[in-house]
C-alpha cells in the first residue's frame, strides 16, 4: 500500500487537553501481538500472544469530520531512572479505519502524592515519520515518550501518577506523507545494559518496492513477562534502495526487565 501525500514537519508543541481515562503509574492491559521472544539465562520463554489478537484491528470506521477522532491508551510505563530522571513511555493506538495525526504532539502531566500538577513533559513520537509529533496508520499502535525532569529542576516533592495525554487535538492524516507498508524487518537485538535507561536495538530493513525509500523506519515495543510495557525504541534505515536489505542500528528507552521478555515489531517505509 501506497499513499501519496506531501512532506510536512509539524513543529513540537505543549497541548494540555485532559482526557477522561489518564495514565496512572500502575501499568495497564496486556500488548499487541508479541513477534520475538528473549529468554534470559535459566529462566522459561514466555509464549506470544496469537497473531489474530482483536486489538490488532480498527474498531471504528469514524469518517473524517463526523465526530472528534481520538487516540486510545494502549498501556503505559513510568518510572524513575537510577540517574533520577522521570522517564514515561506511552503506547498510543490509532482506532479510525484512516490514517491520524497529532496537530501538536502529545502532552502528559506529573502529579505528586496528592494528586495535585507538578509538572507537564511533550512526548515525542517514535513514528519515525513525523518528527515526533505522531502518524499513526488505521489499527496501527505507536509509542510515545518523555522525561519530566531531564531539561528542567529536579523535583521538589514526591511524584504520585502520570495522567493526561492530550489525545483530542487529532486530525485525519490521508494523504499528507508518501508512505509504504511494503517494507520488511528483522530484529537481530534488543540488548539491555543494567539499569542504564537507553537499551540497544538492531537489525535488518529490506524495501519491497521497485522505487527508493528515503527512510525505513523500525518501531519496538518490549514487554516483561507479565506482558507489561519496559520499553520502546525507534531505529531507521536511510536511502533503501529497490528490493535492498540495509542494516539498522538504534535505541529505545526503558526500563531492563528482571526476566524474559518479548517484543512488538512493526515498520514503515517513507519517501519525503
Amino acid at each position: 500500500m501506497k499513499n501519496a501525500g506531501i512532506f510536512a514537519l509539524a513543529g513540537l508543541a505543549l497541548s494540555a487537553v485532559l482526557v477522561a481515562c489518564g495514565l496512572s503509574t500502575q501499568l495497564q492491559s496486556a500488548p499487541l501481538v508479541a513477534t520475538s521472544t528473549v529468554a534470559a539465562p535459566g529462566s522459561e520463554l514466555i509464549p506470544a500472544a496469537p497473531a489474530d489478537s482483536p486489538a490488532a484491528a480498527p474498531t471504528s470506521t469514524t469518517s473524517p469530520g463526523e465526530m472528534p477522532l481520538r487516540l486510545e491508551v494502549v498501556q503505559t510505563q513510568a518510572w524513575t531512572d537510577p540517574a533520577g530522571q522521570v522517564r514515561v513511555n506511552v503506547l498510543l493506538r490509532n482506532p479510525h479505519s484512516f490514517p491520524v495525526s497529532l496537530r501538536f504532539g502529545a502532552t502528559v502531566n506529573l502529579l505528586n502524592e496528592s494528586g495535585e500538577f507538578m509538572r507537564a513533559a511533550a512526548m515525542y513520537s517514535l513514528d519515525g515519520i513525523s518528527g515526533g509529533t505522531g502518524f499513526i496508520l488505521p489499527g496501527e499502535t505507536i509509542a510515545a515518550n518523555g522525561c519530566f525532569t531531564c531539561e528542567n529542576t529536579a523535583l521538589s516533592e514526591t511524584w504520585g501518577a502520570v495522567e493526561a495525554v492530550s489525545l483530542s487535538d487529532i486530525q485525519d492524516a490521508t494523504g499528507k506523507w508518501d508512505y509504504s507498508t511494503d517494507v520488511e524487518a528483522s530484529v537481530g537485538s534488543v540488548a539491555f545494559d543494567g539499569t542504564n535507561p537507553i537499551f540497544d536495538v538492531s537489525g535488518t530493513v529490506k524495501n519491497g518496492t521497485d522505487s527508493l525509500l528515503d527512510r525505513v523506519s523500525v518501531r519496538i515495543f518490549v514487554y516483561d513477562k507479565g506482558g507489561l510495557l519496559v520499553g520502546a525504541a525507534e531505529a531507521s534505515a536511510w536511502d533503501v534502495g529497490p528490493g535492498a536489505t540495509v542494516s539498522f542500528d538504534g535505541y529505545g528507552i526503558g526500563e531492563a526487565p528482571a526476566g524474559p521478555f518479548t517484543y512488538d515489531v512493526t515498520v514503515l517505509g517513507v519517501s519525503y
